[in-house]
């Protein structure tokens, strides 16, 4: 160990001249002041001693590391270890938010698309990530909550009220109490306490964010050529309309694009399945095969290799049904390289979807599915779950009549059907609050106010 004694006016400068000297590892053993001398005038010094390792003495001392910068991280991360996790989206900033046109045509209808890899996101989303382990992150969710706080407390009183119903509102639209801080926060510095007031201006903020946590939609399907057909294989939990959604793309395909398709059913077990999608098939005048085995259905898809497309129905099954789950698993395990998408109904809860999403997870998920849209004016869900999990919406059915009722996903209408349903609930509430207020302003019932407090 190396010692060493150094003098200066202060403690601190003494111990920067040690450090000078001996590093950034040299430690503070002791200190005294020295007396001045009557004599020569000289001033009060402060003596230290400093040590170090002599080890260190022979490493360079390297170059501090740049503070990590302190960027925003977006609240969904893919929580499901069965797969790779899927990249998250990223909130817009101030400055790249513009007002949308309301005639502007939309422009996340993805291209068309068949079995792709894994879902991405441009890279510029990637760098606005934050990782929640690392020990600053809780320290940047600290600053920005005191942030909020200041700025709230500066803003004019309207613009916090107004704030504070999007909140309410956006949170009984189902959307997780984080999630809708993501999308708030902020907004106030991109949006004037004038255009706070105006529900359009804030919609159109907040569909930029919205859209911009969620994955471009996965769009059509693409169709295979003779001897490598799309082997098209949908699954998910009972009662979603799987059966009736597959018969409405085959339908679709086979109808409109005249593609040669061809129907195979692994559903034996629901009473009328079967009976169901063979009316279907002998509509669209497309073979229809019947899979009681894995076996049966790995022999029926090499029989239609000549097809486009190959539509698979499967049973419907429970999410917590592991032993049933293992046996379509064995069903999908049979096939080459099949597009699997999982059907979800648009009203189902975020937990249960979660966990559908996790448990029909039998083979890579190319894409989701969304059923039964017409069926529930609460989209906050849906929304989040896609957020979440990064899966690319493919499709979305809106009624029972085959083939017309399914539509090419488009994430910003459903971002928009989400937000309309919040955006007329504010307009609702501040209706009837003028209403209140210009009732008061009249003369008839400030007068009998008057009187009525006189007496």
């Amino acid at each position: 160990m190396k010692v060493k004694k150094y003098r200066a006016a202060t403690v601190k400068e003494a111990f920067a001249l040690a450090k000078a000297e001996l590093g950034e590892d040299a430690v503070l053993l002791r200190q005294r002041t020295l007396p001045a001398h009557p004599q020569d005038l000289t001033p009060a010094l402060v003596e230290i001693m400093a040590a170090v390792d002599e080890d260190d003495l022979r490493q360079p001392t390297p170059a501090p590391k740049p503070s990590p910068k302190l960027e925003p991280k977006p609240f969904f991360e893919a929580t499901y270890t069965a797969r790779p996790a899927y990249p998250t989206g990223r909130i817009l900033s101030s400055a790249e938010f513009t007002a949308p046109s309301p005639s502007a045509p939309s422009t996340s209808a993805a291209p068309v698309a068949s079995a792709p890899s894994s879902p991405s996101v441009s890279p510029s989303a990637s760098t606005e990530s934050f990782n929640a382990s690392d020990p600053n992150y809780l320290l940047w969710r600290e600053m920005r909550s005191i942030r909020s706080m200041l700025q709230q407390h500066n803003a004019p009183k309207a613009a916090v009220e107004a704030m504070a119903q999007w909140q309410t509102l956006l949170r009984e639209a189902m959307l997780p109490n984080q999630f809708v801080d993501e999308i708030l926060y902020g907004l106030e510095e991109i949006l004037t306490p004038a255009a706070l007031q105006r529900a359009d201006m804030v919609t159109a903020a907040l569909t930029q964010r919205l859209s911009a946590l969620m994955p471009p939609s996965l769009g059509t399907l693409r169709p295979g050529r003779p001897g490598n057909p799309l082997v098209f294989v949908l699954v998910g939990p009972t009662g979603v309309g799987k059966t009736t959604t597959l018969a409405k793309l085959a339908a679709r395909y086979s109808i409109h694009h005249r593609l040669p398709v061809a129907l195979i059913t692994a559903d034996t077990f629901r009473i009328g399945a079967v009976g169901q999608l063979r009316t279907y098939s002998d509509l669209m005048r497309a073979p229809l095969e019947i899979a009681y085995t894995p076996q049966e259905l790995s022999e029926h898809v090499a029989r239609h290799q000549d097809k486009s497309i190959i539509f698979i129905d499967t049973p419907g099954r429970s999410p917590t049904d592991t032993e049933q789950l293992e046996i379509l698993r064995s069903f999908v395990s049979v096939l080459p390289n099949p597009h699997l998408q999982i059907a979800v109904a648009a009203g189902t809860l975020l937990g249960d979807a979660r966990r559908i999403i996790e448990k029909f997870s039998v083979a890579k998920p190319h894409g989701l599915l969304l059923t039964k849209l017409d069926e529930t004016t609460v989209l906050g869900p849906a929304c989040a779950l896609l957020a979440e999990t990064q899966l690319p919406l493919s499709f979305v059915t809106t009624g029972q009549r085959v083939p017309e009722d399914i539509e090419l996903a488009n994430i910003d209408k459903l971002v928009d059907r989400t937000l309309q349903n919040v955006r007329h609930q504010i307009e609702i509430g501040r209706n009837a609050q003028g209403q209140a207020t210009s009732i008061l302003a009249e003369p008839t019932f400030a007068a009998g106010r008057h009187f009525s407090t006189q007496a």
